[in-house]
């Protein structure tokens, strides 16, 4: 079963399908046959204000909100979200531990001394004592940015693990020991979501997938791609990955089936045939997955 969502995101742009790599030809072909097998009108244009990256972004809000409204049926103890930072699940809040630290944590402490200088200069102490106060707090402040300059220097030596934002996430809420509901939530899914897929949009993914792994502190979550990719030589380059993706799921794979058939029929050429071969292999292996599978799966967690 395709996304319910995914006419709204096709169309053509320059004679050519938005899903196709316009400098290939066997691109461009497979994408027109993929598009009618869709039911997509040579003349539907993508409209302007879904040019370039945007339709990306369209395409994590409709498939936010399709999710929702499958959970809230379903699996409604779960939250949607699109582009949340790792930090914010509980599985991985100690990724911002650094972030904090970089922060003036000696500020109060230093407002602190301030504040007692004043006081002693108000309590009308004796000159000679208000004076070791003085040479006392001083030193107290030298302490603060030596303290504070070691930290930065420490800080600087462990660096920082940067992982993207997940596109969409799926969370639940976590109770503590007392029964209440901590700050930070559990995360039950993430997904990235690549329109159409390129070499280096592929190693994202499975960069990522690598990260989340070898990072987490609890249960590993669900980390799948979701795509509209039609070439089974890009599919592959995930789908055939060493596990850092446990999926991807395809937004129309009963159309592009179809279109990798007629793509590849009357044909003896070996390359065109190894295509196909290849794009049967990742469903039969369940690399490649339909969508609808998706959204089942999803409210099981």
């Amino acid at each position: 079963m395709p996304a319910p969502f995914v006419n709204l995101l096709c169309g053509y742009r320059g004679g050519r399908p938005n899903t196709s790599d316009a400098g290939t030809e066997g691109s461009v072909k497979l994408g027109k046959l993929f598009f009618e097998a869709m039911g997509i009108p040579t003349d539907a244009a993508v409209p302007e204000e879904r040019e370039g990256q945007t339709v990306g972004n369209l395409m994590a809000s409709l498939l936010s909100a399709d999710l929702e409204s499958v959970l809230k049926k379903k699996a409604p103890h779960l939250i949607v979200e699109p582009e949340k930072s790792f930090p914010e699940f509980e599985q991985f809040t100690h990724l911002g531990a650094v972030r904090e630290l970089r922060s003036d944590l000696a500020k109060e402490v230093a407002q602190a001394v301030n504040e007692l200088e004043k006081y002693s200069a108000r309590a009308g102490l004796d000159e000679e004592v208000l004076s070791k106060v003085g040479v006392h707090l001083n030193k107290i402040r030298e302490q603060i940015e030596l303290t504070d300059q070691r930290r930065r220097e420490l800080l600087n030596l462990v660096g920082e693990e940067s992982l993207l934002k997940l596109d969409v996430t799926v969370s639940r809420e976590l109770p503590d020991s007392a029964g209440e509901a901590t700050h930070h939530r559990h995360l039950v899914a993430g997904f990235s979501l690549k329109w159409t897929l390129r070499t280096d949009r592929a190693q994202d993914c499975r960069s990522q997938g690598a990260k989340m792994a070898a990072l987490r502190r609890g249960r590993m979550p669900h980390f799948a791609a979701v795509t509209m990719e039609p070439r089974p030589s890009m599919l592959a380059l995930l789908g055939r990955g060493s596990g850092d993706v446990d999926c991807v799921y395809h937004l129309h794979l009963p159309a592009l089936s179809d279109a990798i058939d007629e793509y590849c029929s009357g044909t003896k050429h070996k390359a065109t045939l190894a295509m196909r071969d290849n794009f049967r292999r990742l469903l039969d292996q369940r690399r490649v997955r339909d969508y609808n599978e998706l959204r089942s799966y999803v409210a099981t967690l």
